[in-house]
């Protein structure tokens, strides 16, 4: 079963922990994307020919089961790791000796073997590119059965993807592997919209092909061939809720082609473009009045701007156009004909160092403000493990810290609503603007101990040591270190071993709208080594970039 950490959460959720649905709200919704509406008056396309000339021999061998395990980082323990599980999906041959799939098939793969269509043999491969922002990845096979295999689909030309989106009503087909069989698994059927959703967080918006083909748990990394035989996108969920029926996702072809120009530099993947302001719609007329908007000019209200453009964009601003395209007042563009679509899919498909016009409103005076390249904008609170971030805790004494992450969030139960608040509202604090902090930190357990006995007040966010504002990890482990000195030069010449489990010295840790928790230093340093003990923790801190 696809048991997806990302997109294909959508397919089957029943026996996903909440770490693996980020896609799924909780509450259950559907991640539609805010005020897209898709208009068309008359379809584009009525009726298009079957698939009946698809050059089923070539063109179904470059279609691959793969089968991976994993093992997924714990963030409230992120010292170890989960058991390792097993699932599967599809994926499919494009050029460079490249198989493309979804990146929530392979994400956080130990094992990965490919199986191409006709063959009964399973090869060896590697995750070389992972982009959970667009939730797509590049696999290779393992250089020592490489030759093997590309002899095995010899006779399977790569695809090519198709230069432009499918029409409405076109007629599409799915490939993969899905659940209920061993063998490649055909459905067929015709485009319902085009539209750009909003993924649940850490994911942003992405552009998307709707069918009513049959998508189900192993699909997900397949191909989707349009009525020419190219493909038109990658399948990667389905709506499973039970008052909607026939309603599949695809990530089209113009958002494979982005993802893959970004692939293979110098520094690896390169993040998709973040939305660099927030911004307000201007249908409400005193809205429009307090800002001296005419009649007859449409756009939406900037809010807020990230500094990375600032040179081209000001709080204030309305902004009528991008690269020349019209925008709304309620924030969409034209697609194509008389189908629209939310604005922002212009700005994440950009290319790398592909320069970006705004045009605004300002003042009076409409104009074209100087070209910006956009970029991706981490937020405080980091998204993806092993992209954006790695696994960091400390322990201190009985106290376990982490930086605080989005991931945290999927721990519904545990993560109380005021720490998602506190989430949200750092995250829309952009780069260079956050106080001089590099990360939020995170007690995330208090262990069971006689230091800590009385103290229950994990999932609190750390605000200051000894009263010093907290702004990393990192920083705080330089304070409880030089803290640890200071006990250590305290108890330079002491014998009684009694008196060096305690001191003078104290660790008092400030916590968002909570108590201190205050630990005598001593007592703490002798306590941490039995905590690690105790609940098999190899060391007491790994920091990312200061530890091997």
């Amino acid at each position: 079963m696809d048991s997806s950490p990302i997109a294909g959460s959508l397919l089957d959720t029943a026996n996903v922990p909440p770490l693996l649905a980020p896609l799924v709200p909780l509450d259950g919704a559907l991640p539609v994307a805010k005020d897209v509406v898709v208009k068309s008056a008359q379809p584009l396309i009525t009726h298009t020919p079957s698939l009946q000339s698809l050059p089923s021999p070539s063109v179904w061998r470059t279609v691959c089961l793969l089968e991976v395990v994993s093992i997924l980082w714990i963030p409230l323990c992120p010292w170890t790791r989960t058991h390792q599980v097993s699932n599967s999906g599809s994926g499919f041959i494009i050029s460079g000796r490249r198989i493309l799939t979804n990146a929530h098939v392979v994400a956080n793969a130990i094992d990965l073997r490919v199986r191409p269509h006709g063959s009964a043999k399973r090869y060896a491969a590697k995750v070389t590119t992972y982009g959970p922002d667009v939730d797509l990845a590049v696999v290779e096979i393992e250089d020592s059965v490489a030759e093997d295999f590309w002899k095995s689909v010899a006779d399977a030309t790569p695809v090519e993807l198709s230069e432009s989106l499918p029409a409405l009503q076109e007629t599409v087909q799915a490939l993969g592997f899905p659940a209920g069989g061993r063998t490649i698994c055909v459905t067929e059927g015709v485009v319902s919209r085009v539209d750009s959703i909003e993924l649940s967080p850490p994911a942003d918006t992405s552009l998307v092909v709707q069918i009513d083909a049959a998508i189900n748990p192993g699909n997900s990394g397949g191909p989707v061939f349009d009525a020419r035989g190219c493909v038109a996108g990658v399948a990667f969920c389905k709506d499973v809720r039970g008052s909607i029926d026939n309603i599949g996702y695809v990530i089209p072809a113009e958002v494979v082609r982005c993802f893959l120009k970004r692939c293979g530099g110098e520094d690896g993947y390169i993040l998709s473009p973040s939305l660099p302001y927030r911004w307000h719609k201007l249908e409400n007329q005193s809205l429009r009045r307090a800002h001296n908007v005419p009649d007859g000019t449409s756009g939406i209200l900037v809010t807020s701007v990230a500094p990375a453009v600032a040179s081209a964009l000001h709080a204030g601003d309305v902004l009528t156009k991008i690269d020349g395209r019209r925008i709304s007042d309620d924030g969409q563009i034209q697609l194509r004909g008389s189908e629209l679509i939310q604005h922002r899919y212009l700005l994440r498909n950009k290319r790398i160092g592909e320069p970006t016009v705004f045009t605004v409103f300002r003042n009076g005076v409409e104009e074209d403000r100087p070209a910006v390249e956009l970029r991706d904008l981490p937020p405080i609170c980091p998204r993806w493990l092993d992209v954006d971030y790695h696994p960091e805790y400390l322990i201190l004494g009985a106290l376990a810290l982490v930086p605080l992450a989005q991931n945290h969030l999927l721990w519904y139960k545990e993560c109380p609503s005021e720490l998602r608040a506190t989430i949200n509202r750092w995250n829309r604090r952009w780069p260079g603007d956050r106080d001089g902090k590099e990360q939020l930190v995170l007690l995330v357990t208090v262990f069971a101990h006689e230091l800590t006995f009385g103290y229950r007040r994990g999932w609190r966010v750390v605000e200051t040591y000894n009263g010093t504002p907290v702004t990393s990890l990192r920083h705080l482990r330089e304070m409880w270190h030089a803290t640890r000195g200071e006990v250590v030069k305290l108890n330079e010449g002491k014998t009684d071993s009694a008196s060096k489990k305690s001191s003078n010295i104290f660790v008092r840790l400030g916590l968002q709208s909570d108590e201190d928790i205050v630990l005598d230093a001593a007592a703490a340093m002798d306590a941490e080594p039995g905590v690690l003990k105790t609940h098999a923790i190899e060391r007491s801190s790994f920091i990312r970039g200061a530890d091997p």
